[in-house]
């Protein structure tokens, strides 16, 4: 099974290379990501590449989206998927294939800026930790985008369709946390909406703290999205009424229940790592004495 999945990666990614898009891509993403971080050191004088990690969620939910759209709708236009689903693979393989040689690429994408990050921590005072998590945050957030992505091009044969549906969720699982939608909701609901989106998990770990939680809810969601991308292949060679099919429509129902309670309810889980060099979220061992 491990080699089947590595050949479809390997071909994945090989697919990128063959086309500009995917180089241009790149580049336009590392030059925004630059350009923010620079001026901020120039505008501001300060030594940091929170500026661009801020932004990344909005910038993944038009990046991603552009990678993966070709993914399997393409595929699924020119036949190439049915010849591969011809050979030894089962549609599992090939989604964890194409997931994986897609988010690959995008952490090669991100990793474009660690010579950057590396540059700051030699002529400033930054926080290495902090660094550290902020990039753990990228590609947690990053598997999760590639998710939805495939999700999207699992649904259509047409590329800017894939594109726009991928679109659509990453920036309803970015919204749903700022602002302006959760001050008009009731308290209790705004909490719970606010563990639905992407944005308070990804700060809670770029801010140098990878919270249990937070990580659930990364790996919950890709989960969810490639499951149910692997049901919207498989549905095309079952026949409706058929019990294999009832089955997966009603494993997919329970999948979504289940991750959507569980980020919801999720607040009891415990377990998290404070990668700041001071300890900044860790109460001192006098501060424990005092509370205990």
């Amino acid at each position: 099974m491990i080699r089947r999945i590595w050949t479809v990666v390997r071909r994945e990614m090989s697919s990128f290379f063959d086309h500009p898009t995917a180089y241009i891509l790149v580049v336009a993403f590392l030059g925004f990501g630059l350009f923010l971080t620079f001026r901020t050191i120039y505008a501001a004088g300060i030594a940091t590449l929170r500026p661009f990690f801020d932004l990344l969620p909005w910038l993944f939910a038009i990046f991603i989206p552009a990678l993966t759209m070709r993914s399997l709708a393409e595929e699924r236009r020119s036949g190439t998927l049915e010849w591969l689903l011809s050979h030894p693979l089962r549609e599992t393989e090939v989604i964890i294939g194409k997931f994986l040689g897609n988010w690959l690429l995008v952490l090669a994408a991100l990793a474009g800026t660690l010579p950057t990050a590396f540059g700051l921590l030699r002529v400033s005072e930054a926080d290495g930790g902090i660094m550290m998590a902020e990039y753990i945050g990228g590609g947690l957030l990053a598997a999760q985008g590639v998710a939805i992505g495939l999700w999207a091009s699992s649904l259509t044969r047409n590329q800017i369709t894939a594109f726009i549906l991928a679109v659509s969720a990453s920036f309803a699982l970015v919204i749903i946390g700022t602002p302006v939608v959760l001050i008009g909701l009731p308290p209790s609901l705004g909490v719970g909406v606010s563990n639905l989106s992407v944005l308070g998990h990804f700060e809670n770990v770029a801010r140098g703290v990878v919270d249990l939680r937070d990580v659930l809810y990364f790996v919950s969601t890709a989960a969810l999205f490639l499951f149910m991308a692997v049901g919207i292949m498989s549905r095309e060679r079952l026949s409706a009424g058929r019990s294999a099919h009832r089955r997966l429509r009603t494993g997919t129902a329970a999948l979504v229940a289940t991750v959507v309670m569980l980020n919801l309810l999720g607040g009891n889980i415990r377990g998290r790592l404070d990668l700041t060099q001071e300890g900044l979220y860790t109460l001192s061992d006098g501060t424990r004495e005092i509370l205990g």
